[in-house]
């Protein structure tokens, strides 16, 4: 393992699915810049699965139920999706900012299971995970054969740190339909955060044997490998996942960290400018390659200015309230030589952090008031 950034920013997508394959308009797109819109900037949450997202030339992806995106431009009833390069339909998604009261209102007229689901789902992307949960168990009471709410309440315990109750729903939506390829996709996170690797392992390939072009399971397969430090076949995942979804961001940060590991910085760093310009309205990618500039064992590929200069723009892009970015700046000031400053952003960082990161940074923060670097 290494000794500096955690795998933190291995961000793996934990799919939630809906009862049945809802039917969308054929209606044809037609681009175009639109003035100010007050929809414009605001996030919105999938509310049917299989929601198309389209050019007028080709579907570039279909939603998730519970997907969280933001509007970018509107043209009619249209929303242009940015982070996967294609318009929405209006009515297949809810305003993240209304959603509730929008379906608590579904809920007291017509208390169905479906719409306990979705309000469920609208929980889930506010990180309310009790009531996801609670929603999620009144709609199957509703309709016990409800594979969507079952793997749903799954992931709403993942979130929680509740593995064995996620397992046993995963589980349990497998059981009832064997061909719920995001069940098992979602099960073996579970076991990844278990580190059942072996566990984790198969069940991504029962995933990928169901649908083989699946991006979500082809990285997270290649997380897999990367912590058995399989780093050749990490890589040969990561780069399957962006042949099929060339946007897929995730995917090119994990290749990056992979790359770090095999101490092909080059490489890395070119993945980590392409992160961030196909998705500039992240930090992730942002503070990785501060990370990387402020900490790389090579002396060749530092630039203490540089990690600083992004550091500060992921800090400001998460209000100083994100621990991992306080981190990287933190390590990208003791680059410079300012060890009050490091000392601290990394004070500040570890009171933030959660318990299981504070020895890690602990040890960060005695490299600094030694006056020592941070390195990866």
């Amino acid at each position: 393992m290494k000794t500096g950034r955690p795998m933190q920013k291995i961000l793996r997508h934990l799919a939630v699915i809906t009862c049945a394959l809802l039917t969308m308009s054929s209606i044809n797109v037609v681009s175009g810049q639109q003035s100010a819109d007050p929809r414009q900037n605001k996030k919105i949450i999938i509310s049917k699965a299989g929601a198309e997202m389209k050019t007028p030339q080709a579907v570039v992806w279909r939603g998730y139920l519970g997907e969280v995106f933001t509007v970018a431009q509107t043209n009619g009833e249209w929303l242009w999706i940015k982070e996967k390069g294609g318009w929405l339909w209006e009515k297949e998604a809810v305003y993240f900012d209304t959603a509730i009261e929008e379906l608590s209102q579904r809920v007291k007229a017509t208390p169905t299971a479906e719409n306990y689901h979705l309000r469920g789902v609208a929980f889930l992307a506010h990180e309310n995970y009790d009531n996801a949960i609670a929603d999620f168990s009144e709609s199957l009471r509703k309709s016990p054969r409800n594979v969507g709410a079952l793997n749903n309440r799954g992931q709403a315990s993942y979130l929680k740190g509740d593995y064995k109750s996620a397992v046993t729903d995963f589980s349990g939506a497998v059981v009832m339909d064997p061909k719920n390829f995001l069940a098992f996709n979602n099960r073996a996170l579970t076991y990844l955060e278990m580190e059942e690797l072996d566990l984790a392992l198969s069940d991504l390939q029962s995933a990928l044997k169901l649908v083989p072009e699946y991006p979500e399971a082809l990285n997270n397969r290649g997380i897999v490998y990367q912590k058995m430090k399989k780093y050749d076949e990490a890589i040969a995942d990561f780069t399957a996942a962006l042949k099929i979804d060339p946007r897929y961001t995730d995917a090119l940060g994990n290749r990056a960290y992979t790359l770090q590991l095999k101490k092909e910085y080059g490489k890395a760093i070119a993945d980590l400018e392409l992160a961030m310009k196909s998705n500039p309205d992240s930090y992730e990618a942002i503070n990785d390659l501060a990370w990387l500039l402020a900490t790389a064992t090579e002396p060749s590929v530092r630039s203490g200015a540089r990690s600083l200069e992004l550091a500060t723009q992921a800090c400001n892009m998460t209000d100083n309230k994100q621990w991992n970015t306080l981190d990287t700046l933190a390590a990208a000031y003791a680059e410079t030589g300012q060890w009050d400053k490091a000392k601290e952003w990394l004070t500040t960082a570890l009171a933030n952090a959660p318990d299981k990161e504070k020895p890690r940074l602990q040890g960060h923060l005695d490299l600094v008031i030694g006056q020592m670097p941070i390195r990866q």
